[in-house]
């Protein structure tokens, strides 16, 4: 008897040991065609997309776990509308503790088809690549670039990466709130979470 308990005990820690054993090098696997993941190392260069977006890494200054997701974006917030999914992405550390900070030069960026480039061209559409800002709420314009590229017909909207956040492709609306603001009728004042406040001129 005292021996079948042993026997039992001993098989029970075995178990717990190779589980143990197992979770840490699971902690990064997963996804699917909407999420990737790719070993960091210094001075390599890496290129991870889904889609038509994707994070390009220009010799990596950080060493670790890269995890990208990419989602559906709803049709349009107050301010914008979306073209494409949304990427949002975390750099995690060799014990897997996510980075704070993006170290070195790391650009998130947005393949073109013709209607979004004709938007880019569009200077009133304010087309731009746009990030979460998660401290104080709402979306805030990343500084974007366009770039030839030659095997897309359209090129390309790039922006350096500063926030571990999510990144989005998209213009704001000339919707007729938009027109009576910019002819003073009413102004508004966007909330961190983007609810608008209506107060009638003069």
């Amino acid at each position: 008897m005292v021996k079948t308990l042993a026997r039992i005990s001993l098989g029970m820690l075995l178990a717990i040991a190779v589980i143990a054993s197992v979770v840490p090098a699971l902690a990064f696997q997963g996804g699917g065609p909407q999420r990737k993941e790719v070993k960091l190392d210094f001075d390599e260069s890496y290129d991870v997309f889904i889609g038509n977006a994707g994070i390009f890494v220009d010799n990596s200054k950080m060493l670790g776990t890269l995890v990208m997701h990419s989602e559906e974006a709803p049709a349009t917030t107050i301010w914008h509308k979306w073209t494409q999914h949304i990427l949002d992405f975390q750099v995690y550390d060799v014990n897997g503790k996510p980075f704070q900070w993006v170290y070195g030069n790391v650009l998130i960026y947005f393949n073109l088809d013709r209607y979004q480039y004709l938007k880019w061209v569009e200077e009133e559409s304010n087309m731009s690549i746009w990030y979460q800002d998660k401290l104080n709420g709402g979306w805030k314009k990343c500084t974007t670039h366009w770039e030839p590229v030659t095997s897309l017909d359209h090129g390309r909207l790039w922006c350096l990466a500063r926030y571990y956040t999510r990144y989005a492709l998209g213009y704001t609306q000339p919707t007729l709130l938009m027109k009576l603001i910019k002819l003073g009728t009413i102004t508004i004042t966007p909330t961190p979470s983007q609810t608008p406040t209506n107060t009638p001129a003069g």
